[in-house]
């Protein structure tokens, strides 16, 4: 998914992150070899703090590439994306290393949103494609603005509650990196196509550790983009089959259904027009949910 990357890879960049140099961070961008890989020469181009690692890989699963990051990774703290294909917005990296400032114990969570009105795995029987998903980045006329992302968006399904409802997962998860070497990283048991639930699983490991302090960035998200992914761009049956693995993958390794942590995070950041829309709809859901007996 080259054109899907190289959009990800750009919301990284300086020239899209805002109050950040190439010192402040480094881009590790691991990618498993096959037919359509990107040009290492084309993404070395984005900053001088890029670093492009090609693969051989002979299970279906990002986990060996994701641990490979964290183990080449040169700074305390490590922010995992192990979607390829996830946009940003421009103050992501800023309020991350705010997060480490205040606590040397930070886990940061950023919210997911996937690109449409729809939950794409909904929006794709009703025509949705990569073609119409251009058409609203064209519309916002993106990356000119990365907060107009959240006019054309909704939230993810790991998301859904929004910031004062509990993750499922952070598809853009800060950590220290000490902390994700002593928990080794993703869970190598995780071999199913596209990773099963290792991401919500190295989430939890990480959000329920003693020492760790949970992070949201409520005025920054982390934005999906329709690829034909295992579980937001397959149909029917074969989406069923992919999540009913992915389930019993995860029941087995630790034995039993995924709960999302319950721990509730400190809220850093500006809220930015765009995103209000959102925390007015979770403030809504959180005050019912109290309320209930």
């Amino acid at each position: 998914m080259p054109e899907q990357a190289y959009k990800t890879l750009h919301s990284l960049s300086v020239q899209y992150q805002s109050g950040v140099s190439e010192s402040d961070y480094e881009v590790i961008v691991i990618e498993n070899r096959s037919s359509n890989n990107l040009q290492e020469s084309k993404v070395s181009s984005i900053g001088k703090n890029f670093k492009y690692f090609l693969r051989d890989e002979t299970e279906p699963t990002p986990v060996h590439a994701a641990n490979f990051g964290i183990q080449e990774a040169q700074g305390k703290f490590v922010t995992l994306m192990i979607d390829g294909a996830r946009m940003l917005t421009p103050g992501v990296v800023q309020y991350l290393l705010a997060a480490y400032r205040v606590s040397e114990h930070a886990i940061v969570a950023v919210p997911g949103y996937h690109l449409g009105h729809k939950l794409q795995q909904k929006a794709m029987f009703e025509g949705y494609n990569t073609a119409e998903e251009q058409a609203l980045l064209d519309s916002i006329q993106w990356p000119s603005d990365g907060y107009r992302l959240f006019e054309v968006s909704c939230l993810s399904g790991t998301s859904a509650g929004g910031v004062f409802r509990p993750f499922g997962e952070s598809n853009c998860l800060g950590a220290p990196r000490q902390l994700l070497l002593e928990l080794g990283g993703f869970d190598k048991r995780f071999n199913e196509t596209g990773g099963g639930q290792a991401n919500l699983d190295l989430y939890k490991r990480l959000v329920e550790h003693p020492d760790s302090v949970l992070f949201c960035l409520p005025g920054e998200g982390s934005f999906h983009q329709f690829h034909g992914g295992v579980t937001t761009g397959q149909k029917g049956k074969i989406r069923e089959e992919a999540m009913r693995a992915h389930f019993a993958q995860y029941a087995a390794i630790r034995g039993g259904a995924y709960k999302p942590p319950q721990k509730r995070p400190i809220y850093l950041g500006p809220i930015p027009d765009g995103a209000m829309k959102f925390l007015s709809k979770s403030a809504q859901q959180a005050e019912t949910s109290h309320a209930q007996p």
